[in-house]
C-alpha cells in the first residue's frame, strides 16, 4: 500500500481498488477536513484503502448529512476510489460543517473523541480580499482550538504550503518553523498560510501540532489530470507557446497528489515523529522547465520550436495565443495567473525534503515520469475548460469570469510582492 515508486505498475493500480490494511496503533478516531478538495480527496482514498474507514470522520459542507455524504462519495470516486467502495462511506463517516461552524452537541462529542486530525481544508485562492483571508486563518484557529486541551488527541496534522516561506529564501528552502521576520509573498494565500502556522504554534502551544508543507501538487501518477488539472494546464500553455517568463534551466518543485496523500497519511499514523515540520516535495530531484517541456514533447509525440524566455509583458500574447480568438475575453485573466506562476518559477526554489525521506522513506515519483498520464488525460480537454475547473469552487457552478472578477483578480503588476 505504501510502496513509493510504483509507476503505473499492476500492484499500484490494484491498490486503488483493494483494501490494504495498515497497522495504525493508537488511531481510534481520525478526523479529516477538506476531503472534497484535491489533496483531501486523495487523502480520503488513501485512508479508506489503508483500512481506516471505520475510524474515519470527515467534516464536510452540505445542506444535510445526505448531501454532505453525496459530496464525500463523489470526491472519493473522482480521486480514484471505485464506486462500490465509495458506497461504503456512510453518514457515520460525516460531520456536516466547516472549520468555522458551530457544531451540534453530538458532533462536538464526536470531534472531542478524535485521536488524530488531518486538516486539509484551506482557501487555496488567488483572492486579494483581506477579510476573506483573515476569516480563513481565524476559522483554522477556531477549529484547532477545539482540540488544544484534548487528552485523547495524539496528533494534529495541519496542511500548509511550501510557498508560505515567501520570496526571500535561498535556493534550497529548509524544513523548519518560520521565524517572525516579514517576508514577501506572490499571493495573499501563502501569506495567510504563514500566519496560520505562526498562530497555531503561538496561541495553541498544547496542540500536538505537525505542520506539513506540500510544494506544488500536480496530477496523479495513475489518474493523470482526472482528479484535477490544477497547474498542469499552465504547462500546456507554456508547451504550446514555447515561451514563458522564466529561465529554461530553472527547477520547478512538484509532487503528485497521491504521493502527497500517502506522505500525509504516514505522518499522521506513525506512532512517533522526529520533527514537527516537514516538506512534501521533490527536493533536489525537481525537474527543470526544459526537462518538463521535453517530456511533454515525448508524451504528445510532438516537437516544437525552441523554448525562449519572454518578458512578463509578453504573457498577454502567450495567453491570447493559447486560448484563441473564441476565448480572447479570458486572455487578460490568464495573463495575470501566468504572471504568478512565472514569478514562482523565477525563484528557482527547491524545498528540502530530507526530514521526510528519513522519517518515512519518502521517494516520490518524478513529475516527468508520470507526465505522460497527465497529457493522455488532458488532450481532449481544452485549456480554457481545464482553467475553468481549476478555478471552480467545489459544489458551485459560478462562472470563472465572475469568480475571478469578484474574488480572484490579481494586481496588474503580478510581480509586485504583497
Amino acid at each position: 500500500m505504501f510502496a513509493w515508486q510504483t509507476p503505473l505498475s499492476t500492484a499500484w493500480q490494484d491498490s486503488l481498488i483493494r483494501s490494504s490494511h495498515t497497522q495504525a496503533p493508537g488511531v481510534d478516531t481520525l478526523v479529516l477536513t477538506g476531503a472534497t478538495g484535491f489533496i483531501g480527496g486523495s487523502v480520503l482514498v488513501t485512508l479508506v484503502n489503508a483500512g481506516l474507514l471505520d475510524r474515519l470522520v470527515c467534516v464536510v459542507r452540505g445542506a444535510s448529512a445526505a448531501h454532505a455524504l453525496a459530496r464525500l462519495r463523489a470526491s472519493a470516486v473522482r480521486s480514484g476510489l471505485p464506486h462500490y467502495r465509495a458506497e461504503r462511506l456512510t453518514t457515520a463517516n460525516v460531520i456536516v460543517g466547516e472549520l468555522g461552524t458551530e457544531f451540534s452537541r453530538a458532533d462536538e462529542a464526536r470531534l472531542a473523541g478524535a485521536s488524530h486530525v488531518i486538516n486539509c481544508a484551506a482557501l487555496a485562492s488567488f483572492s486579494t480580499h483581506p477579510r476573506l483571508l483573515e476569516s480563513s486563518v481565524r476559522d483554522t484557529l477556531r477549529f484547532a482550538s477545539r482540540f488544544a486541551g484534548s487528552k485523547q488527541l495524539q496528533r494534529f496534522v495541519h496542511v500548509s504550503a511550501a510557498m508560505a516561506c515567501g520570496t526571500r529564501c535561498g535556493a534550497v528552502v529548509p524544513e523548519a518553523a518560520f521565524g517572525h521576520g516579514e517576508t514577501g509573498h506572490l499571493m495573499p494565500h501563502t501569506r495567510s498560510q504563514r500566519d496560520a502556522e505562526r498562530r497555531l504554534r503561538t496561541e495553541l502551544p498544547r496542540l500536538p501540532l505537525v505542520v506539513v508543507r506540500p510544494s506544488a501538487v500536480v496530477g496523479h501518477t495513475v489518474l493523470g489530470t482526472l482528479p484535477s488539472a490544477r497547474i498542469f494546464w499552465v504547462f500546456r500553455v507554456v508547451h504550446a507557446s514555447r515561451r514563458f517568463a522564466a529561465r529554461a534551466a530553472n527547477r520547478i518543485d512538484m509532487v503528485s497528489v497521491d504521493d502527497c496523500a500517502r506522505a500525509l497519511t504516514l505522518l499522521t499514523v506513525k506512532p512517533t515523529l522526529a520533527y514537527d515540520t516537514y516538506h512534501v516535495s521533490a527536493g533536489c530531484d525537481s525537474p527543470t522547465l526544459t526537462q518538463i517541456l521535453n517530456a511533454m514533447d515525448e508524451a504528445a509525440d510532438t516537437s516544437g520550436r525552441r523554448y525562449s524566455m519572454c518578458s512578463p509583458r509578453d504573457l498577454y500574447a502567450v495567453a491570447h495565443e493559447a486560448l484563441g480568438e473564441d476565448a480572447a475575453s479570458h486572455a487578460r485573466l490568464l495573463e495575470r495567473v501566468l504572471g504568478v506562476y512565472a514569478a514562482f518559477a523565477q525563484l528557482d526554489y527547491v524545498f528540502d525534503n530530507r526530514r521526510l525521506r528519513e522519517e518515512i522513506g519518502f521517494d516520490p515519483l518524478p513529475f516527468t515520469d508520470y507526465l505522460n498520464e497527465c497529457v493522455r488525460t488532458s488532450y481532449r480537454t481544452g485549456i480554457l475548460k481545464q482553467m475553468k475547473r481549476d478555478f471552480a469552487r467545489p459544489g458551485t457552478e459560478r462562472p470563472m469570469a465572475e469568480r475571478l472578477s469578484k474574488e480572484t483578480c490579481l494586481p496588474e503588476n503580478t510581480y509586485r510582492l504583497i
